[in-house]
């Protein structure tokens, strides 16, 4: 142990020694070599210390496009937003609808009729029910004394046609805006491919023109077309998901719609049958 310590106690002292030692001055021959490669050092790095504060992001890009490539930019931005105004709205206008629908039905169940007429118009099923009632008073006001089975089945007939004018009114209020979903989701990504090749043809005008290929001549101008066809995309892509998501959406509130109807004829049928 001691003479471990006397090993680390040498050892320490040679450190600080070397430590407080001054710096040896360094060979010329080794102070030339430097002075030679120090000015070419620097002229290496500096373009790339100049060219590191440029930058060309998506705005560079936009301000910097073709006229016809900025419309086509704009015209995308556009219908993205267009597309996502429609989600917003569809998505208000199901919710609402379905939850009038599920309140209707309720007191349709339960018998309750005041609670039914003062309802009636702000439902879908609300007003199959109304026409379907106009038809059944039209024909308790025609009606004889006996009623027979062909009479009981033209009033259904007549109140099926009445409920499927009323549903496909509805259906199209629903339905609105679907087609420029669709629309959108089909075209965009062909009109930002548009927007592609017009910005790769004013890319090579310019090489024509500079008489050069250099990568820095092309490259902006490939840049900014390719941006058309990424903005295409992005404002393709939703709306087709959009559009997929409230067509099954429509399906469903066509089920709920045909099941209430089928509900309300089987109703008035038995009540036919229990009068007679």
């Amino acid at each position: 142990m001691s003479l471990l310590t006397l090993l680390g106690l040498a050892g320490l002292t040679g450190g600080l020694a070397l430590a407080q030692a001054p710096a040896a001055p360094a060979s010329p021959a080794v102070q030339q070599s430097g002075d030679s490669i120090a000015p070419a050092d620097i002229a290496a790095v500096a373009p790339f210390a100049g060219t590191a504060v440029e930058r060309f992001g998506v705005r560079e890009m936009f301000v910097q496009a073709d006229l016809v490539v900025k419309s086509v930019m704009i015209f995308l931005v556009f219908c993205s937003l267009l597309t996502w105004a429609i989600l917003f709205e569809k998505l208000w206008a199901f919710s609402t609808a379905r939850r009038r629908n599920r309140a209707f039905i309720n007191a349709f169940r339960h018998g309750d009729t005041a609670q039914l007429t003062e309802q009636a118009s702000g439902s879908a099923v609300g007003r199959i029910w109304q026409a379907a009632q106009a038809e059944l008073k039209h024909f308790d006001h025609h009606r004889g004394s006996n009623v027979t089975a062909d009479q009981i089945n033209r009033l259904l007939q007549r109140m099926s046609l009445s409920a499927s004018v009323v549903q496909e009114g509805d259906l199209s209020r629903l339905g609105a805006m679907m087609g420029v979903l669709a629309t959108i989701g089909a075209t965009a990504p062909f009109i930002g491919l548009f927007g592609t090749v017009w910005g790769i043809l004013n890319s090579f005008a310019g090489i024509a023109t500079m008489k050069t290929a250099s990568l820095a001549v092309v490259a902006p101008g490939i840049a900014e077309a390719l941006l058309a066809t990424a903005l295409g995309l992005f404002a393709a892509i939703p709306a087709v998901m959009i559009f997929n998501k409230f067509a099954r959406d429509i399906n469903g509130f066509v089920g709920t719609l045909d099941n209430f109807c089928a509900e309300l004829l089987a109703t008035v049928s038995r009540q036919m049958d229990e009068a007679r």
